[in-house]
């Protein structure tokens, strides 16, 4: 049985800026954690010792600042950003590439990584997501569950919608 971990990254007192800790906690209730696990980041600057080296799949859902409205939803692999890439991984001081560059040293990089950003409207203090986050939030929730799905049966046809 493959094992997939739901990484939430970001810091809950800064509104937006913490969604991917918010999706985290909304997930605890949606998923067996017995076949997920679901790991609060929050503010971690080295993620790589949150992630076990058992892990097949890594999702990371963290605020992203791609430019775009606020809301917007970004899916992307690890493979499909370069270094030089215009639009940053992360808005965190360690750069989730490094990261998965130093697993990969030890042998303890995911099969697979898929990272799901969301566009933050503000960063201000605060314990909420603005209003055009907290809207998405039930899209990205589910775009989570379609990834989670298409692990343990990529057969499925919504693991077929992942491809």
């Amino acid at each position: 049985m493959p094992k997939v971990t739901v990484l939430g990254i970001g810091n809950l007192l800064l509104r937006d800026e913490g969604v991917g800790v918010h999706l985290v906690q909304r997930l605890a209730g949606m998923v067996d954690t017995a076949d997920v696990e679901l790991v609060d980041g929050g503010t971690s600057p080295d993620i790589q010792y949150l992630v076990s080296g058992d892990t097949d799949k890594l999702i990371v859902v963290d605020a992203v600042d791609g430019g775009d409205e606020p809301g917007a939803v970004y899916r992307f692999t690890a493979e499909d950003v370069t270094q030089e890439a215009a639009m940053p991984v992360s808005l965190h001081e360690i750069d989730i590439l490094d990261t998965l560059k130093l697993m990969s040293l030890r042998q303890a990089k995911p099969k697979s990584t898929v990272i799901i950003g969301i566009q933050p409207k503000t960063m201000d203090y605060g314990l909420e997501l603005s209003p055009e986050v907290e809207k998405k939030l039930p899209d990205v929730i589910n775009l989570v569950l379609k990834e989670i799905e298409g692990t343990f049966n990529p057969l499925s046809p919504r693991g077929r919608e992942l491809e």
